[in-house]
């Protein structure tokens, strides 16, 4: 569910990855990727001590990168949830 209560068009299977697993993997800060959900760049499901967002997110921007050249998080994010049909913004769990 969004924040409106409406129904997210995410996949079942879309594994969660916690943020520090995916801080890891982007060599960015857990602050980083929690400022990138404050934008509207990357989804989040949060329950209280835990954030965890889509290994479908985190696919398309490690596959977003070019050689020398980071992936554009405000791109790929506003293709990830156009792609859903969602606003960008996720629910508190």
């Amino acid at each position: 569910m969004d924040t409106n209560g409406q129904a997210t068009r995410v996949s079942r299977k879309d594994r969660l990855v916690r943020f520090d697993r995916a801080s890891q993997v982007l060599n960015v800060s857990e602050d980083t990727l929690k400022n990138w959900y404050r934008l509207g760049f990357l989804p989040a499901v949060m329950t209280p001590g835990l954030w965890q967002t889509y290994q479908s997110w985190l696919d398309d921007v490690l596959n977003g990168t070019r050689p020398g050249k980071a992936a554009d998080v405000a791109v790929i994010g506003r293709q990830w949830f156009a792609e859903r049909g969602l606003t960008g913004e996720m629910a508190v769990a």
